[in-house]
């Protein structure tokens, strides 16, 4: 008898069993149907199923993550992985962060990486918890995997995490801390940007770009008295290496403060490699003020090798840029004199003869200059210009004419050229 008692309670049990395992393989139906209605259709159709299926997904719980993941990794659509993301966002589990913050990093789509990041800012501190616990493993990968999904998350608790690698052996990850770093402005970053200007190129760019952008800590010199900014920048500015270099000149024209104007003007007046030049010149133009503007007209009448062709057409240019109306004529009077002094006897010909008429830099700067006048609206460049009426050239013909019509319409001269 009691022998008949276990085989009925072991018949039971496997009838419970299979009942169960029955439940089960359903569930696993109903949830691969579900994933299907995400990923089949056209996109208004999945939109709409996308929010249905996302409250069906959180009542079965979690049994419902590893498929999704698995159906997220073998995705190639990038609309159905974002779908696939946002159902994913619901569950608070250190895989799923893995895995949106894996298709953030390898997705070039820009749809996908803003959908992945809204989901991680979406599960919020326990994102940046797994975020932070990869940080801190000793597989590189994972590391970097780790450190590009923080740097999508601006928000203040990754700032930590993302300092624990500001000072990594590897190259990469100081790069991404940095750029991350870089948007905040909180006093515990400050020391470590200024530091990494003098750390190898790539990350020293980085750093200097977001100290460019940093206008608060000039305001802030009281609290942050240690911080000499454009000093740190005004050292760059004098990096053997060209990009650094640039990104200085760009970074003190963004700052645009007397002393970093400074500096800008002593590059122009020293040996430095003509694309440096070019940047600082860019970046005192940028700036505009008085004493920026006088110092591209002494560089603009300097000669050469102090100032390359190249740096000369771009004063030029920068000068034409000037938009305040009181420095307009300071910034066009080099312009007018430097024209003046190609003038010469008219040759027989009828055309005006100039020291060098084939140089090619020389016509180049000439019609650079005729459009900075024009541009400036100097009256004081129309004799020049009117001049210019008779160059050997065609195309600086044309040109000094447009700029006659701009400046003086009733110029006389004018009348038969029309």
């Amino acid at each position: 008898m009691p022998l008949a008692n276990d085989r009925s309670q072991s018949n039971l049990s496997a009838a419970d069993s299979e009942i169960e395992s029955e439940d089960l393989s359903s569930r696993d139906r109903e949830i691969q149907q579900a994933i299907a209605q995400l990923t089949t259709g056209d996109f208004h159709s999945r939109w709409d199923n996308a929010k249905q299926c996302a409250k069906q997904f959180a009542e079965w719980g979690d049994c419902t993550v590893p498929p999704l993941i698995h159906q997220i990794q073998a995705e190639t659509d990038p609309a159905n992985q974002g779908f696939i993301v946002r159902v994913l966002s619901q569950f608070d589990r250190p895989e799923v962060v893995e895995a949106i913050a894996h298709l953030l990093i390898t997705t070039p789509e820009a749809y996908l990486q803003k959908e992945t990041t809204k989901a991680l800012t979406t599960l919020g501190n326990s994102a940046i918890e797994t975020l932070s616990a990869l940080i801190a493993s000793p597989d590189l990968a994972q590391k970097i995997l780790a450190a590009k999904a923080l740097a999508h998350i601006r928000r203040t608790p990754v700032i930590e995490p993302l300092l624990s690698i500001a000072h990594h052996a590897d190259t990469t990850l100081r790069a991404i801390a940095l750029e991350a770093l870089g948007s905040f402005h909180d006093p515990r970053i400050t020391p470590v940007l200024i530091a990494a200007t003098e750390d190898e190129p790539a990350i020293s760019q980085e750093a200097i770009r977001a100290l460019g952008r940093r206008r608060d800590l000039l305001e802030n010199q009281e609290s942050e008295s240690t911080v000499d900014l454009i000093g740190s920048l005004s050292h760059t500015l004098q990096s053997p290496y060209v990009e650094v270099a640039k990104e200085s000149a760009i970074a003190l024209g963004r700052l645009g403060t007397p002393d970093a104007v400074l500096s800008l003007s002593h590059l122009l007046s020293q040996p430095s490699p003509t694309a440096v030049k070019v940047a600082a010149v860019r970046a005192l133009g940028w700036i505009g003020t008085l004493a920026a503007i006088q110092a591209l007209t002494k560089a603009f009448s300097d000669t050469a090798p102090v100032i390359m062709p190249t740096v000369q057409q771009e004063i030029a240019r920068s000068l034409g840029q000037t938009s305040s109306p009181d420095l307009k004529a300071i910034a066009a009077q080099p312009l007018i004199n430097w024209l003046k002094s190609l003038q010469i006897q008219p040759h027989p010909s009828g055309h005006l003869s100039e020291a060098i008429p084939t140089d090619p830099f020389i016509v180049s700067l000439k019609q650079t200059a005729i459009l900075a006048l024009s541009r400036l609206g100097s009256t004081d460049a129309i004799e020049s210009l009117t001049a210019l009426l008779n160059d050997s050239n065609a195309h600086i013909r044309m040109h000094a004419l447009s700029a006659l019509e701009q400046i003086d319409p009733d110029n006389p001269h004018l009348i038969n050229r029309r």
